[in-house]
């Protein structure tokens, strides 16, 4: 079920560490009005990015703090700015697609996508997410000198246009090193080394929104957007599937809400422990007014 006090939120969990993790693409609910569209019907309860999945379970292991979205990422997606200069035609570069990843269209010719649908899904479901990121990010950043958000998505998966994933197990961004701590993601890196994946920093997500919109590490507020993809996804996918017991379908993944204990032990869970004691470990972060400084942007 969604959160009450917002329809975008799926699950709103919070923790004691100093660790949010946000999952803007594991949604895969479809507002009522979208049902109306025949190409809407095959995308509604398939999951675009289950390493956020295994994320969220991690995050509930670990005491971190979990922000989860309702709808399927192509219904609106998170990590596109709803104001910026990619903002452009009816779709917003990308914001509320038009296409699926295999780029099948999923409106009608006479029933296209339209800028005041756009508008409205910004101000009812965007800006709502957001707020509560925010509130998360200050609310913790009054505990902690230091935290870091850390956005799993599957921007790559998402595109009609993908030719590839860079070549990697393993994408992170953080605005060209502006939205983290190195040693952040040295631990981030070092873990997917660990685990026998590849991976690059700042390549195809370099300037996602939420790196550059939310990360202020001069104020103890770290971001990384993190894209798990090749071999690792197909791999975090067949956990999914093997936990709900179902076959995948056509390259596209169950929907099913995997209870915490159907899922096996992943590398994640240590991998936000390991983060927490980077954090932890970091000089304390700047203060303001004589006290902590919170001051995660709202949108």
């Amino acid at each position: 079920m969604s959160n009450p006090d917002s329809p975008a939120i799926e699950t709103l969990l919070r923790g004691d560490s100093p660790v949010l993790v946000v999952t803007p693409h594991t949604g895969t609910a479809l507002p009522e009005a979208l049902h109306r569209h025949a190409g809407w019907r095959p995308v509604e309860g398939r999951l675009a990015d289950p390493a956020g999945l295994l994320f969220q379970h991690a995050a509930r292991r670990c005491g971190a703090t979990l922000v989860a979205a309702h709808y399927h990422p192509c219904v609106i997606d998170f990590v596109v700015s709803a104001d910026g200069a990619l903002s452009v035609g009816a779709d917003r570069g990308g914001l509320c697609r038009t296409h699926t990843s295999r780029g099948e269209s999923l409106y009608e010719a006479d029933r296209p996508l339209t800028a005041a649908e756009v508008d409205s899904r910004v101000e009812q479901l965007w800006r709502p997410f957001h707020r509560a990121v925010a509130d998360e990010i200050a609310r913790l950043r009054a505990r902690h000198d230091h935290v870091l958000m850390l956005v799993p998505h599957a921007s790559w998966w998402l595109s009609p246009f993908r030719a590839d994933s860079a070549g990697r197990d393993c994408n992170v961004g953080t605005d060209n090193g502006k939205a983290c701590d190195r040693l952040l993601v040295a631990a981030l890196t070092e873990a997917a080394t660990a685990e026998g994946r590849s991976w690059v920093v700042n390549g195809n997500i370099a300037d996602g929104f939420t790196a550059g919109h939310y990360g202020n590490p001069g104020s103890g507020i770290h971001v990384m957007n993190v894209e798990i993809s090749g071999q690792w996804r197909l791999d975090c996918a067949s956990q999914i599937d093997q936990a709900v017991s179902r076959p995948l379908d056509g390259g596209t993944f169950p929907a099913a809400r995997v209870p915490d204990a159907s899922l096996v032990d992943t590398s994640f869970a240590p991998l936000l422990k390991s983060l927490e004691r980077v954090l932890r470990g970091l000089p304390g972060g700047a203060h303001a007014n004589g006290g902590r400084h919170t001051g995660a942007r709202q949108v």
